[in-house]
């Protein structure tokens, strides 16, 4: 009962509420001023509220001081004062080389001196060799069968090449021609014969590959080659050899650090000369060549055939293993060998004074096998010691014709012919050099070796015994060079006949001057002490003798 009473006692006083501010609000209305209320219901509704991008708050970026460490580990210098960053100006132009080149000289026993050699680079991918060179002599030498007469010797020899080169973007393009002549006297053995011109030309072209990414590398290139011979033992003398030289080699890589590969050497001769066969040789090389860090090592083999000449096939080894320790000492162990060619230029090169009776075989290296240790101890200087082991089979010699051998010292009025007999030496060696910035520079070898021939002992007169050389150039200022040398020669003896041939023992001194930019003099002595030597079978060299000139730059 009470509680419907509470009920209705808050409903009653909730009405008079409201009709009390009712009347509060009509009785302050006025006719000028009258407040209306109304009263409705309102939904507020939000559109796309889905929508709505809440973005996180963004923090202000806060700056980490760090400490500066500074270098105070001491550093040494090399230069009083320390040399110092210079400001950067300009891009720097390296100055542009000397194109040009040419000596000219003379001296006593009529001697002659002349060298020419000029490079025109056409564009930034071709360039033109051009050059060309003259030396000789012409003087009284003691006659080596008479030595209380005078032999009226001269010697002239002519080089000139013109050599053009083109750069593709992959290949290198090379094509050239040379000539040479050398004219002289023979000695006065015999009333015939008694001049001697060699007349020799070649023409050549090349392709070399340049691109490295390339699958497989090659360097290619064929070559014309002409040789004339005037004085020789029958066909009345003159002789003509024609040769075509081709030479291949194609390599690839298995990785960075191997590769493998193959050479050729192919060579067709035809001769013009009574008795001399044509024939053709081919050389193969394959190998496989693995280089690293430490190691070097090429393994193959020369494998060598030829046609038409005794028809032979030869193979010997072309092994190189070398190892580097301690960063700059080198150990290493060769085996080579090979064709050696006994063409014209050969026999001019071995003997001018020689001259054919018969078609000698090439000469082969059967084997050439050595040892040695080479390394820097020390900045600038270097050394080498080595030992080893020779066989050559055909190698060439001289003596007189019609199988007349004898010593040097008999007095045989006969021409010298060249002949070939088997060979082989045991040597050793070691070489020194040292170089101190651009003042000073020395540099001496000196070999050993012991020869033997089974069939000829006379074969091995002027086959070198003891080899030693010594050489010294010293800039005592910038356009100052004067150059020391020294060579000795020891024959090997011919025990049978207990001799052996005057060795060779050459001092030589020269000196070049700038006077102005290019532009120099030089002087120089040779064979100093005057040796009565023969450098070739019977031929005598001049004694003391000088040559003095000039040479300029452009």
């Amino acid at each position: 009962m009470n509680r419907y009473l509470y009920i209705s006692a808050s409903l009653l006083l909730c009405t008079v509420g409201l009709n009390a501010q009712a009347q509060i609000q009509q009785q302050q209305d006025t006719t000028m001023n009258r407040v209306m209320v109304i009263e409705h219901e309102y939904t507020p509704e939000i559109m796309d509220a889905v929508k709505i991008n809440i973005l996180p708050a963004v923090e202000a970026p806060v700056v980490v001081k760090k400490e500066v460490e500074y270098a105070i580990v001491a550093q040494p210098t090399n230069n009083i004062p320390a040399e110092t960053m210079q400001p950067f100006i300009a891009k720097e132009k390296q100055p542009k080389p000397k194109m040009g080149f040419v000596r000219l000289g003379a001296g006593n026993y009529g001697n002659v001196d002349v060298l020419a050699n000029y490079l025109w680079l056409i564009s930034p991918k071709d360039k033109l060799d051009a050059y060309f060179q003259l030396d000789g002599m012409r003087g009284d030498l003691t006659n080596p069968y008479e030595e209380s007469e005078k032999w009226k010797s001269h010697y002239y020899r002519t080089r000139a090449s013109l050599k053009y080169q083109h750069q593709f973007s992959k290949v290198d393009l090379n094509v050239g021609a040379q000539f040479g002549l050398s004219n002289f006297n023979l000695l006065p053995a015999t009333e015939e014969y008694v001049s001697q011109k060699f007349t020799s030309g070649d023409v050549h072209f090349g392709v070399k590959s340049t691109d490295e990414d390339m699958l497989l590398q090659f360097d290619l290139e064929t070559n014309y080659m002409i040789y004339q011979r005037k004085a020789n033992l029958f066909n009345d003398g003159r002789m003509t050899e024609n040769r075509i030289k081709t030479k291949a080699n194609v390599w690839g890589a298995i990785d960075e650090d191997q590769a493998v590969g193959v050479e050729m050497n192919m060579n067709n001769f035809i001769y013009n000369g009574y008795g001399l066969k044509d024939y053709t040789t081919v050389d193969l090389n394959p190998y496989y060549r693995f280089v690293s860090d430490y190691w070097r090592l090429k393994v193959g083999a020369n494998v060598d055939l030829s046609l038409g000449q005794g028809s032979k096939l030869r193979v010997s080894p072309d092994v190189n293993v070398e190892y580097v320790f301690a960063d700059s000492y080198v150990a290493y162990i060769k085996a080579t060998g090979g064709r050696l060619l006994n063409d014209f230029r050969r026999l001019e090169e071995y003997d001018p004074y020689g001259r054919l009776q018969s078609q000698e075989a090439n000469t082969y290296e059967q084997v050439n096998a050595s040892v040695g240790v080479k390394g820097s101890p020390i900045s600038g200087l270097w050394f080498q010691v080595y030992g080893g082991y020779q066989n050559l089979k055909d190698e060439l010699y001289c003596n007189f014709m019609n199988d007349e051998f004898a010593l040097p010292t008999q007095n045989i009025m006969l021409p010298i012919a060249y002949y070939t007999t088997n060979m082989n030496n045991g040597y050793g060696g070691i070489s020194l050099s040292y170089a101190y910035k651009q003042i000073f520079q020395v540099s001496t070898d000196a070999i050993y070796r012991h020869w033997k021939s089974d069939e000829n002992e006379l074969a091995l007169i002027y086959k070198p015994q003891l080899e030693f050389n010594f050489n010294v150039d010293f800039t005592p200022l910038d356009n100052v060079l004067i150059n020391l040398g020294y060579q000795y020669t020891q024959r090997s003896k011919v025990e049978e006949h207990d001799y052996r041939a005057k060795a060779v023992n050459n001092l030589n001194v020269g000196a070049s001057y700038e006077l102005i930019k290019g532009l120099s003099v030089y002087a120089r002595l040779y064979n100093i002490l005057g040796s009565n030597y023969q450098w070739y079978f019977k031929c005598p060299t001049k004694k003391f003798n000088l040559l003095i000139g000039a040479s300029y730059k452009f």
